[in-house]
């Protein structure tokens, strides 16, 4: 009910507020945003809706009762779909537009929970060592969201392959899997994405800035792309 009277916009039908998984800003929105983070708040992200639906779903399965999934499911598709891909974030009421860009986990999740677009994925890039964890990249930004491969959300974007039947996609997706923990010896959190190196310098913009390795997301997310991708296992509803 909160999110309903402070986060809902009913002129769109979407709910306010960031990315749900990109949440280091300055990686992924403009730098000025660091001191001014009211225009993230009035923007409006593809991720943080599909976490909206996921909860409104659960609810209605809950209680036998309508809390407006389906219109969110609709409104969703209107706004981020452009025809050819998802579409990451809408910004401010002053520009209610949702700019060029795009955030895998989040195209990830909308073929696996919408169900409207499989061939989503067919537009998202897809470099040497695996995706990028969005696209296009920001110049002058170290790398971390930004240049950087994530294995756990490549992991979800293989789930989402095996759903739309993109039998390439999963194969690519899982030979970067592979190959980032095998070249490292471990799960990492994340990569860069040009070399697939666990750290590049280059001085003001090397990274990732932060990194890891036995991540637990990095190993939970590989288990789920071998034991539900590959095997398509599945637990009990």
């Amino acid at each position: 009910r909160v999110d309903r009277r402070y986060a809902f916009d009913p002129t769109d039908g979407l709910y306010r507020g960031e990315t749900s998984f990109l949440d280091w800003r300055e990686q992924t929105y403009p730098g000025w945003v660091a001191d001014n983070v009211v225009h993230v708040a009035m923007s409006k992200s593809l991720s943080t809706n599909l976490d909206h639906l996921f909860l409104l779903r659960s609810l209605e399965a809950l209680t036998g009762e309508e809390h407006g999934a389906a219109a969110l499911a609709a409104a969703i598709d209107a706004a981020f779909w452009d025809g050819t891909v998802y579409r990451s974030a809408k910004t401010t009421t002053l520009d209610p537009h949702a700019p060029p860009r795009q955030d895998l986990l989040a195209t990830s999740l909308a073929i696996l929970d919408l169900g409207t677009h499989p061939e989503a994925l067919e537009g998202y890039p897809l470099g040497e060592h695996g995706p990028a964890v969005i696209w296009p990249q920001q110049q002058h930004t170290p790398i971390y969201h930004n240049r950087g491969i994530w294995p756990f959300v490549i992991a979800y974007s293989v789930l989402a392959a095996r759903t739309a039947d993109n039998g390439a996609w999963v194969s690519a997706g899982l030979d970067s899997l592979v190959r980032g923990a095998a070249l490292n010896l471990s799960h990492m959190e994340n990569l860069e994405l040009a070399t697939g190196a666990n750290h590049l310098e280059e001085g003001e913009t090397s990274g990732p800035v932060v990194n890891s390795q036995r991540q637990l997301w990095s190993v939970a997310g590989f288990l789920g792309a071998v034991v539900h991708g590959v095997f398509g296992m599945q637990g009990a509803d």
